[in-house]
């Protein structure tokens, strides 16, 4: 071989080298490659737990928000429970009006038409208890003490109190007011009242009058079914 034909074959081996792919070098490169997650698989590693925690953090944030938000305030004037103490016939002599009758009603009683009318009192012997007293007399008489009542039981007298609903009565056949209609006594701040049976009906109060310092309210009732709660406003 000549010079010039040695020359030439170094010369090929030397660019088959610099062609020819290092297998060794490239194998070592892959494994390590592989034994290295990707940068972007390591953040994807723990940035899928920080945005689970952080959903979940945001629902508990809207919920409780939304909770605020959303519940109903507390009425103003809850519903109370109506307690009516018994009522007690009392002829008008025993009794001391504390303020003028008013007028609650007409009805049919055992005479003709008959009015009811609504007052204070107090007995003249014994205790001094505050009375809420209900009595009725044909229509063209004037209530007073000495009115004939004609064998009723008028009037009746509840004790008063300091709640809310000061007194109460419910009409009965033999009273001074019909058993289809009731009578409230609520203080003066409260314009309107409202009366629940124990169906949850709502009874509307009317209210007719002013008697001392409260106000009187008529209300039709079921004598079956008398309001067990009440709302005043």
């Amino acid at each position: 071989m000549t010079d010039l034909e040695r020359k030439l074959a170094e010369a090929l081996r030397e660019q088959a080298g610099e062609v020819t792919p290092n297998l060794d070098a490239a194998w070592a490169e892959q494994r390590r490659r592989q034994r290295r997650p990707p940068r972007r698989r390591r953040v994807a590693v723990w940035s899928a737990p920080l945005a689970a925690v952080l959903v979940v953090l945001t629902s508990v944030l809207l919920a409780t928000e939304l909770n605020r938000v959303s519940a109903p305030a507390p009425p103003a004037n809850p519903e109370q429970v109506v307690i009516l103490s018994p009522p007690r016939h009392r002829a008008m002599a025993e009794l001391k009006m504390t303020s003028a009758p008013v007028r609650l009603m007409d009805f049919a009683g055992p005479t003709g038409t008959w009015t009811a009318h609504a007052f204070l009192a107090e007995p003249i012997a014994g205790r001094r208890d505050a009375l809420f007293c209900v009595a009725a007399v044909p229509e063209d008489r004037a209530l007073d003490l000495v009115s004939p009542q004609f064998g009723s039981r008028s009037p009746d007298c509840v004790p008063m109190t300091d709640a809310v609903m000061r007194a109460g009565y419910l009409g009965r056949a033999d009273g001074p007011l019909p058993p289809w209609v009731a009578v409230y006594l609520v203080r003066t701040t409260d314009e309107d009242l409202l009366l629940y049976n124990a169906e949850g009906d709502l009874i509307h109060g009317s209210r007719v009058a002013v008697v001392g310092r409260d106000r009187v309210f008529l209300a039709g009732v079921d004598a079956g079914s008398p309001p067990l709660r009440f709302q005043v406003s």
